[in-house]
């Protein structure tokens, strides 16, 4: 464990010292100032617009830094063959693997941490006061990111740094439809078309599990239930797909 307490130190240090994610944190921050903006020019209430955009700029900047971080920084490593001196000493691949995972995952919850404080103090200065819900959805969000930097990790060993970036989107946007992907098999022509459909549906996981902005934002009831299951969920699928990960990392060929 002290083999991935220390990667994982210097991952986070080496991934806040990249402007990238500098880059990514300031859009994102700009966008919540601007979600003020918009609620003037937007018929309706407010604070809720406020919320709803900065959920939205949230989960999306949140998103491109999993992706970009994850992707980038296991692929150096591996690119740039230093991978090799930390293998020479008493580490396994996999204890590299996960704690490359711990400290980009505590990357991308150190930024999305920062942005959450920035909208409940955006909501808070234009009239909404201080509501605690927001820090469940983007709870959830953190949820959502942890099992998509697993997908990011295992795409990293498995592809190169562009593709995996590529695949990384999918499994976002594809994860986020995959209920309407259900609905399109009872509408596709051909066995073939349904049975790829319906392959993609149970590869990826349904993201939409952990999206509860719109009950957050409409001050509507969150059963606990539907919390519960989301969390167990993401925790069994994020652990498969990082299995996955260092079984195919321990039998790559580095040379």
């Amino acid at each position: 464990m002290r083999a991935i307490r220390v990667i994982a130190a210097n991952t986070l240090r080496e991934a806040l010292r990249d402007k990238v994610l500098y880059l990514f944190l300031g859009f994102a921050i700009l966008l919540l100032a601007s979600s003020k903006l918009f609620g003037l020019l937007t018929v309706g209430d407010q604070a809720k617009i406020i919320k709803d955009m900065g959920l939205a700029g949230i989960q999306l900047f949140t998103m491109l830094i999993a992706v970009m971080m994850s992707v980038l920084l296991i692929s150096r490593e591996i690119d740039s063959r230093t991978v090799y001196y930390i293998l020479a000493k008493p580490v396994h691949r996999w204890q590299f693997l996960l704690g490359k995972y711990v400290g980009l995952l505590a990357t991308v919850l150190l930024n999305l941490a920062l942005m959450t404080v920035m909208l409940l103090l955006f909501v808070w200065a234009y009239g909404g006061g201080f509501d605690p819900r927001l820090m469940l959805a983007t709870g959830m969000i953190g949820v959502e990111m942890a099992l998509l930097v697993a997908f990011a990790t295992l795409f990293a060993v498995l592809t190169r740094p562009m593709l995996g970036s590529v695949f990384t989107l999918a499994v976002f946007v594809v994860g986020h439809v995959s209920e309407d992907l259900w609905l399109l098999t009872r509408h596709l022509p051909g066995s073939i078309g349904r049975s790829l459909v319906s392959v993609l549906y149970y590869l990826v996981p349904n993201l939409e599990r952990f999206n509860f902005k719109t009950e957050v934002v409409h001050q509507l009831p969150v059963p606990a239930a539907a919390v519960g299951w989301a969390l167990a969920y993401g925790v069994l699928f994020t652990v498969l797909v990082l299995v996955l990960a260092c079984l195919r990392f321990g039998r790559r060929d580095l040379q």
